[in-house]
């Protein structure tokens, strides 16, 4: 089996993390910024890292993301280094959440082109997705164990 720590160390320093959801039956994926990525987001890359197998995304309230998370909030998230053929999806369910400590913790300057109202702009919102099970692949072998949550 793979190792669970190497996981979270794939978690940490893939390029992107993929988020797919469910729209009308049909599925829909995207990638995002990495927030564990501590080179890009050093703040909010410590939070998310003492979250363990927790991932954390930004996106706005508005957004399609939003509409389908709430219409249906089982989701997927894949993380991934194509290079060495490793690759985990981690499944669950989702949460918007609008808790103005937690946007300040994960916010980045860089995003006041998306939210001119900086952390406070109401758009502006964190998805939390608690997964259940991680699946994938370590170069030729493949694993699957499921994540406890505290």
């Amino acid at each position: 089996m793979t190792d669970r720590q190497a996981v979270l160390e794939l978690m940490d320093n893939s390029e992107a993390v993929y988020l797919a959801t469910v729209s009308g039956g049909r599925p829909r994926i995207r990638a995002l910024v990495n927030l564990r990525r501590s080179d890009l987001y050093p703040s909010a890359s410590e939070f998310c890292r003492k979250e363990g197998f927790t991932v954390y995304f930004s996106s706005s309230i508005t957004s399609g993301k939003a509409r389908e998370v709430e219409a249906n909030p089982w989701v997927a998230a894949y993380y991934c280094d194509p290079g060495k053929t490793h690759g985990v999806m981690l499944s669950g369910e989702i949460e918007i959440l609008t808790d103005p400590d937690l946007k300040r913790t994960l916010w980045s300057d860089q995003w006041r082109i998306y939210w001119t109202g900086g952390a406070a702009d109401p758009d502006y919102a964190v998805f939390r997705l608690k997964p259940v099970e991680a699946t994938g692949w370590w170069g030729t072998t493949p694993f699957h164990f499921d994540v406890e949550q505290p």
